[in-house]
């Protein structure tokens, strides 16, 4: 059964290297007497502050090192190159964008609206600018939440305002280290008022224009919606599942060496794996066949989502011997997903067919998962083609940057279908798939693996 926790920690975050210079408390204006006019000079065009002359001073901070003085008209905004007035317009000192060979980091002062242009600092969903708070030392900062794999993915914290109370008062996993708070979704498909994608959890852009909303799967009654970038490569129909089901049986027969081409009473045959019917269904479906075919351990959690089901019976009055009637993978997900999702399935079909795996009871369920989990790991890995590494908008990601992050949902999951990857993936690394096999059916464990 190929699930999915959310692979996301949304993390409510502060920026911390963005301070703004509060014209309250750091910027001042002041008069040079005749005595000290001739010790000022204008730091941006360093020609003296002449005598009686109002000017800019900025005063000593940990980002800006020595107090500063400006005239007035040399104390311009480093993004529009206008003047700023410290008494009604907020500012905010930062070094500007890393630019190739600038190695020095140079603060300089922004107005609020040309800092948030310059540095990208808005809502995705609302494309509004993030909101700040105040921290302890004085300085402002931004604060978000933040998709933990794609760095662009910033929202105002208010669009989860529901979700995170929820999260509060269910699961007492709402923590605060320092200045920045962690949260953990207890939702796949939305959080708070914003659905998000279902194949790379990207935050729909709900408040921007009609153009770049998500589109609706089709699934009744879900809510479910993938991305622009998602749908470049949308698997919707079992038809188009099987030249992805072709791929994983020639990974299963080449790369992994683990069925061979003919029947054989000892292991696995391309065949009888080919001839299992591979269905793509809505959510609805896949849940219901969940449910009535699991053993009820699999759907204790709601953080987690059904993505992929082997169906399969005994045969006779013995359970030595299994069918597997037909493997059911969700419609409406994007290609590479789609395809590590039927690896998954295919491992647990393996398993189920091998004689050596014929037990009156199933695999330790950390142990089974953690397999099929490190067999979709190694087909996203070394089972496709290359794909498209570019992309038409810097906003959306690549199908090579998609790619990425199905691993590293695996790779990051915290459940026991994560636990059991990292074990498998050791073993893996040590001994290689067969012999890791061979150690599993022996021991129905896997093996001790030295740190």
């Amino acid at each position: 059964m190929f699930r999915r926790r959310i692979r996301n920690k949304l993390v409510l975050q502060t920026s911390e290297a963005d301070d703004v210079a509060s014209p309250n408390t750091s910027t001042t204006t002041e008069r040079c007497t005749h005595a000290t006019a001739e010790q000022h000079v204008c730091y941006a065009c360093r020609e003296p502050i002449t005598t009686a002359t109002t000017h800019i001073l900025i005063s000593p901070t940990q980002d800006t090192g020595d107090e500063r003085r400006f005239h007035f008209d040399c104390f311009k905004c480093y993004e529009c190159k206008l003047p700023i007035d410290p008494k009604s317009q907020t500012l905010y000192f930062s070094s500007a964008r890393k630019q190739e060979g600038h190695i020095k980091q140079e603060q300089y002062p922004f107005h609020k609206s040309c800092y948030d242009q310059h540095f990208g600092w808005k809502c995705v969903v609302c494309e509004q600018t993030l909101p700040t708070v105040a921290m302890n030392n004085g300085s402002t900062k931004f604060e978000y939440l933040k998709h933990p794999f794609f760095d662009k993915e910033r929202i105002c914290p208010h669009h989860a305002r529901g979700t995170i109370r929820r999260q509060e008062q269910e699961t007492q996993q709402f923590r605060q280290e320092d200045d920045n708070i962690g949260v953990t979704t207890t939702e796949e498909t939305e959080i708070g008022e914003i659905r998000r994608c279902a194949g790379c959890h990207r935050f729909e852009p709900k408040f921007a224009s009609s153009s770049k909303h998500f589109v609706d799967v089709g699934d009744s009654d879900t809510g479910r919606c993938v991305c622009l970038a998602c749908c470049r490569t949308l698997v919707t129909t079992s038809d188009e599942a099987i030249p992805l089901w072709e791929r994983v049986l020639n990974f299963f027969e080449g790369p992994l060496g683990l069925i061979t081409d003919e029947d054989s009473i000892s292991g696995v045959s391309r065949q009888s794996l080919k001839s299992i019917p591979v269905i793509l269904v809505g959510l609805n479906a896949l849940n219901d066949n969940m449910k009535k075919h699991s053993d009820g351990v699999h759907h204790k959690s709601s953080q987690i989502m059904t993505r992929g089901l082997c169906l399969s019976e005994f045969c006779g009055h013995t359970t030595e011997s299994v069918a597997v009637t037909a493997i059911l993978c969700l419609s409406g997900l994007p290609a590479d997903l789609t395809a590590s999702i039927l690896a998954h399935e295919c491992c647990h079909a393996f398993l189920k067919l091998h004689p050596n795996f014929r037990y009156g009871k199933h695999l330790p369920l950390m142990v089974e998962e953690g397999l099929c989990q490190l067999v979709a790991f190694l087909f996203l890995n070394d089972g496709l083609e290359s794909c498209d590494t570019s992309t038409e908008d810097d906003n959306t990601p690549s199908d090579a940057k998609l790619r990425q992050y199905f691993k590293f949902c695996i790779e990051t999951d915290e459940g026991i279908y994560g636990e059991g990857f990292r074990f498998a993936a050791r073993a893996y690394a040590e001994m290689g798939m067969q012999e890791l096999l061979y150690y599993i059916a022996l021991n129905r464990d896997f093996p001790p693996i030295n740190d």
